[in-house]
C-alpha cells in the first residue's frame, strides 16, 4: 500500500466483503463470524468506503504458464 501511495494510487482495492447490504453488515459485523465477516470487520477498521463492482479479473502475463497452471489445477487429486 505504501508503494502503491508512493507512486499516485489514491485508491486501494483491499477485495472483498460479505455480499449484504451495507446497513445489514453494520448491524451484524460484531456478531457474525463467518465467511468474509471477520474480513470486513478488519477492514472497518480502516475507515474506507464500500465500493461494488463487476469483480475480479485476472491479468495473464504467461499464457502458456497459465494454461499448464489451469491443467495443473483441473487435474490434480485430492489429498
Amino acid at each position: 500500500m505504501r508503494w502503491a501511495r508512493q507512486h499516485g494510487c489514491s485508491e486501494y482495492d483491499l477485495w472483498g466483503i460479505p455480499d449484504e447490504e451495507e446497513a445489514v453488515l453494520e448491524a451484524h459485523f460484531t456478531d457474525r463470524s463467518d465467511g468474509l465477516w471477520g474480513v470486513y470487520r478488519f477492514k472497518r477498521g480502516f475507515g474506507g468506503k464500500m465500493d461494488r463492482s463487476v469483480g475480479a479479473w485476472q491479468r495473464v502475463y504467461n499464457p502458456l504458464l497459465f494454461r499448464l497452471y489451469q491443467w495443473r489445477m483441473k487435474n490434480r487429486t485430492a489429498g
